[in-house]
């Protein structure tokens, strides 16, 4: 269906093939950075995780959060704290999630979930 919209739109199929192939070429090499790691994030008055993963680094009290299919949607956080939460809903994708609640620098609050392997990497943003 998606195809023959497009066909009739005049756009060629190479080129919608491109933009994917670019996509899943940009993830694959933006995933192999060093430091980064997957997490999901949750607003503190959310009740679920959110189903999709994004992927995040933690640079110097800084915890920048990389979401979307190409990973383009970047969200920067000043960290002052980090503590330990109940993980009892966690993310399934995530093997042997932990839960950490960051306060942030203008007082809210962002729920992390990571998994156990990369846990140090958000307990660095603790004061």
């Amino acid at each position: 269906m998606v195809w023959a919209l497009l066909a009739i739109l005049g756009v060629p199929i190479w080129l919608v093939v491109g933009i994917l192939l670019a996509i899943v070429v940009q993830r694959r090499n933006f995933k192999k950075q060093p430091g980064v790691f997957p997490c999901a994030v949750r607003d503190e008055e959310s009740t679920k995780w959110p189903r999709p993963r994004s992927y995040a680094r933690q640079v110097r009290g800084v915890f920048v959060v990389n979401r979307g299919a190409a990973l383009l949607r970047t969200a920067i956080h000043a960290v002052d704290d980090a503590a330990d939460i109940a993980c009892d809903d966690c993310p399934k994708k995530l093997v042997d999630p932990v839960a950490r609640r960051l306060t942030l620098a203008d007082g809210t609050h962002l729920d992390v979930a990571v998994s156990t392997a990369h846990v140090e990497h958000v307990d660095a943003l603790k004061s």
